[in-house]
């Protein structure tokens, strides 16, 4: 029996990456956000993997947060000072600088940290039935670290609502806020989140990465930069052997072959 607390598994252009800690509710500790870690870097630097999804085990939680019961060296106010970054930042850096799409399956309530990930999706699809909330002032504390993160996806007013009163909101608010994309019944987020995959896998690989690449470079320029950005970034693009291949299988009429390059 491993005692893991992420699994990864890939099959047909798909990682899947699981918060598997079902007892616990999913927290975040430092031996789990190190296997998130490592989980994301491989299915990043493998390059049959076009789309990766982030859940969590069971149907009751899809992440809990930070584990304040993991004790001195493993809770989520813990880390090596030595390094240039706290754990939990490590982890949303690389989820920011991923070049694969990466889709929340929000299968349970999203705490906290758990909050983070869910904002830390390029897309998310929720269960009715989940809630997120960020709950850290009701133990006196403020939830610094997912701020970077939710601050890009959370309007100003909704969230600071959200930090400060720590209540919940459940998946229609979280849907009309804009922190998920759809919102589904529990027994039909399965198949949401196929249709998804389906679709980004069979898109061409090279432009879906240069394209995330660019969205995300771009979000702190101004707009005299951005344009010069996108200036440099479209004949880069257009010049690969996906774009070759789409000109040629929209005139030909036929389905492009993708190689990614």
């Amino acid at each position: 029996m491993s005692d893991k607390n992420v699994l990864l598994e890939i099959s047909d252009g798909v990682a899947k990456i699981t918060i598997d800690n079902a007892k616990k509710r999913n927290p975040l500790n430092v031996p789990t956000v190190g296997e998130l870690i490592e989980a994301f870097e491989t299915a990043q630097n493998d390059d049959k993997v076009l789309v990766i999804v982030l859940t969590g085990a069971g149907d009751r939680a899809f992440c809990a947060g930070g584990d304040l019961k993991a004790g001195k060296d493993g809770g989520p106010f813990t880390g090596d000072i030595s390094q240039p970054g706290h754990f939990v930042i490590r982890l949303f850096t690389l989820m920011e600088t991923c070049n694969k799409p990466i889709i929340g399956r929000i299968n349970g309530h999203a705490m906290g940290g758990g909050a983070g990930l869910v904002c830390a999706c390029d897309i998310a699809v929720m269960s009715n039935t989940a809630r997120i909330a960020t709950p850290e002032v009701k133990i006196g504390l403020f939830p610094m670290m997912i701020m970077p993160q939710m601050m890009r996806v959370i309007p100003r007013r909704r969230l600071l609502e959200m930090y400060i009163t720590g209540e919940p909101w459940s998946a229609e608010q979280a849907l009309e806020y804009g922190i998920v994309n759809y919102v589904t019944e529990p027994d039909a987020l399965d198949a949401k989140v196929a249709e998804l995959t389906d679709l980004i896998t069979a898109r061409s690989p090279s432009a879906v990465r240069l394209g995330k690449y660019s969205y995300h470079a771009m979000q702190d320029m101004t707009i005299e930069q951005q344009f010069r950005f996108a200036e440099t970034m479209l004949p880069r693009i257009a010049t690969t052997e996906d774009a070759r291949e789409g000109f040629s299988a929209f005139l030909e009429k036929r389905a492009p072959e993708w190689t990614g390059r």
